[in-house]
């Protein structure tokens, strides 16, 4: 999960615009009403002094311009069909709790070495997941998120998402990675990050685009985590550094739309920043675009599935907002997680409890397994517990464990949540596509489908969720955890598959 750079120095960017002026170069977002002709506004901003157009965001009727000069702002300000002006602030890249599951590089390198041997992944031929293979896998024993969204009886009805599209926006992906590979479009790949490649670098280090992708697509094999769509193609969009973990804001609203015109099926939003003022002009007028992103997202048949973030906060609660895990149309997700499932005793079996550092709110669509440390927090940090020859921290079994350059590594937050929803869309998309007789293959029947994919994946999710918490919609779960095996079940079409017989806990006994 990201923030945005510290309020405070948000807040100094909005005194900037109110007219105190800089010497330096600065990046702007200039925002164009609804109405306003994309072209004519670029015509006339190229002709600004001392300006130029670094970034093309047209298709929100906008631009980000960098200039030099003082007057810019008062300036622009000024043009007929301007909504406002603002800096394009930058996110920045705070890792989420992680352990990788090698104590070297060089232990890494042998275990990918053992991996390969126990049986190499490879592309699903037609999209059938082989449980055979999975049965001797140690990393797929220690996977209870796969447990919890019930994806076996998804896989065994034939769907894993094969034809479906999911975009990464994050920071970049492991494409030599042999558990991604196959199943990565490089011909789309791309990246909003000056310098940098779409592909990050080699090595053994935690790297979050690939942790993420890992998670909606990774292959089955021998040895090594498996993604919950494992036949899904991955589109890797870089609008984060690998190094810095930073980014400006634009390059995410860029990755959205050039995702939507890549005809991404889902987009993945791993990222986000709150708390954000609502009263904060900067604030509105950047939920403004991504309001646009999504709404343009979704007219091409794209949904935009994002992060609620890690702030154990309630978004909207006293004008804060998250963005754009507060944005209308978008599907914002949640974490839950077990608290001690690693020691296999009956009162630590649960899998639903709201993760600790979950945001949570109105606006929470779903919640999806992320991982907690409830465990580590009220019972036991130091205890460790065996699973499948794997000896770690109890704790760390309670997290989701996914690709990472050169291995692999466990890892808590909404950015694992999210993957999670998305590759569950994604098994909902193939479905319903099978179900039309429809394919993936241009024609105009295939292209009036995708139009309605949006509203299918939104209403999917929350019609088949399992109810958690408080019964019916709640701030914590929203309408349910997501569940792969009622989103293929065609017993249960879009109607909820009915409510928990009584409210599940939202924390865990031993916390309250």
């Amino acid at each position: 999960m990201y923030r945005l750079f510290s309020w405070p120095f948000a807040l100094a960017l909005v005194s900037l615009l109110s007219g105190l002026g800089t010497a330096e170069a600065a990046s702007y977002i200039v925002i164009g009403t609804r109405t306003s002709n994309p072209q004519a506004l670029q015509q006339r901003l190229q002709t600004e002094p001392g300006s130029r157009i670094t970034r093309d965001l047209s298709a929100l009727q906008s631009f980000v311009v960098t200039s030099s000069d003082p007057a810019f702002v008062q300036r622009v300000q000024r043009y007929r069909g301007i909504q406002t002006v603002i800096l394009d602030p930058t996110l920045v890249l705070r890792d989420p709790p992680n352990q990788p599951l090698a104590d070297s590089a060089q232990t890494a390198a042998q275990q990918r070495e053992q991996a390969l041997a126990a049986g190499a992944p490879q592309a699903l031929a037609g999209g059938a997941v082989d449980l055979g293979l999975l049965s001797g896998n140690p990393l797929y024993q220690t996977q209870w998120a796969l447990q919890d969204v019930g994806v076996t009886a998804a896989w065994q009805r034939g769907y894993s998402g094969s034809g479906v599209r999911v975009a990464i926006l994050d920071s970049g992906i492991d494409c030599s990675n042999p558990w991604l590979l196959p199943n990565i479009d490089m011909t789309d790949a791309r990246s909003f990050i000056d310098t940098e490649n779409v592909c990050v670098q080699p090595g053994f280090y935690f790297n979050h685009g690939t942790h993420v992708a890992g998670i909606v697509a990774a292959l089955p094999s021998g040895f090594g985590s498996v993604g919950i769509a494992p036949g899904a193609t991955l589109i890797p969009v870089k609008v984060l550094s690998e190094y810095t973990g930073s980014g400006p804001f634009s390059a995410v609203l860029a990755g959205i739309v050039y995702a939507s015109n890549q005809q991404a099926d889902i987009i993945n939003l791993s990222l986000g920043a709150f708390p954000l003022p609502v009263t904060n002009p900067q604030v509105n007028a950047l939920r403004v675009l991504f309001v646009r992103a999504t709404l343009y997202a979704n007219q091409r048949g794209s949904s935009v599935v994002v992060a609620a973030g890690n702030d154990a906060a309630q978004l909207g609660w006293n004008g804060n907002i998250g963005l754009p895990a507060s944005v209308p149309r978008a599907i914002t997700v949640s974490a839950n997680g077990p608290a001690g499932w690693a020691t296999h005793l009956p009162q630590y079996a649960f899998l639903d409890y709201l993760a600790e550092y979950s945001n949570y709110g109105a606006m929470i669509d779903n919640s999806a397994p992320g991982g907690t440390t409830w465990y580590a927090y009220y019972v036991n940090a130091g205890q460790n517990c065996t699973i499948a020859s794997l000896t770690s921290p109890c704790y760390v079994f309670d997290w989701v464990i996914s690709t990472i350059p050169g291995g692999w590594s466990w890892a808590a937050g909404t950015s694992m949540a999210t993957p999670a929803a998305s590759a569950v869309a994604a098994l909902a998309i193939e479905k319903a596509r099978r179900q039309a007789g429809v394919s993936a293959d241009g024609s105009a029947r295939f292209a009036r489908f995708r139009l309605r994919q949006p509203n299918l994946v939104s209403n999917t999710l929350k019609s088949t969720g399992v109810d958690r918490g408080p019964r019916g919609f709640d701030l914590y779960f929203g309408h349910g955890r997501i569940s792969a095996d009622n989103a293929t079940n065609p017993r249960y079409g879009h109607g909820r598959p009915g409510a928990a017989t009584a409210p599940t806990p939202v924390i865990p006994p031993f916390a309250q």
